[in-house]
């Protein structure tokens, strides 16, 4: 009989480098209302958005001390909405809509210019008609260790997360991995030599 799997947390962890030194409560406040998540705006040809929201309700994006502050802790929440039209749907509304005008302009064909412009229009009537799908992953800043875990590994996630945290918190962050506390403690010279006893494989995976 198979054995029930433990439940795992994936996360990443960053340290803090720099960021306000001064009412750090305010700033963060303040920079988690600047960074909330707003809608996507698919009319500028957008189909997902990305920002800040609560810790304990990804939905609510209205950001007080007594949601954000417990002791030590500063608790919130990055989320991403994302608008998709499945292929084969999109493929059936856009044929739909050629048959239609071709017969309302008495044509047999539509050049290739006009039926790609005609497709990203349906497209983006269809995303207007869509329900977006949400990820939001907690995010814990630690003020007595300085560090930040983000709870994904995504690639993309992280990379837009570290994005906003600096050109709106004014927080710059570190990735915590073995190649990141080597170059927040050693010198030049010191990682030169610790690199070339390390593989390839090692500073590719950054692990």
């Amino acid at each position: 009989m198979m054995q029930p799997q433990p439940n795992t947390v994936s996360y990443t962890v960053y340290e803090v480098t720099s960021g306000p030194m001064e009412s750090l409560e305010q700033a963060v406040l303040d920079g988690l209302g600047r960074g909330r998540i707003g809608r996507i705006d698919v009319e500028l040809g957008h189909d997902r958005t990305s920002g800040f929201a609560t810790f304990d309700d990804p939905l609510d994006t209205e950001f007080s001390a007594d949601k954000v502050f417990f002791g030590s802790l500063i608790l919130f929440s990055y989320r991403m909405d994302r608008l998709s039209v499945p292929s084969s749907t999109l493929k059936l509304y856009v044929r739909q809509r050629v048959m239609q005008n071709l017969a309302a302009t008495r044509r047999e064909k539509m050049p290739k210019q006009e039926r790609d412009e005609l497709a990203e229009a349906v497209r983006a009537e269809l995303l207007r008609r869509t329900v977006p799908t949400i990820s939001a992953w907690p995010v814990v800043w630690d003020q007595e260790s300085g560090r930040v875990r983000l709870y994904t590994t995504s690639a993309a996630a992280n990379e837009e997360f570290l994005r906003r945290m600096r050109d709106v918190l004014g927080v710059e962050l570190t990735p915590l991995n073995t190649v990141g506390v080597l170059e927040s403690r050693l010198d030049d010279a010191e990682l030169d030599k610790v690199y070339h006893l390390l593989p390839t494989s090692f500073l590719a995976t950054g692990v």
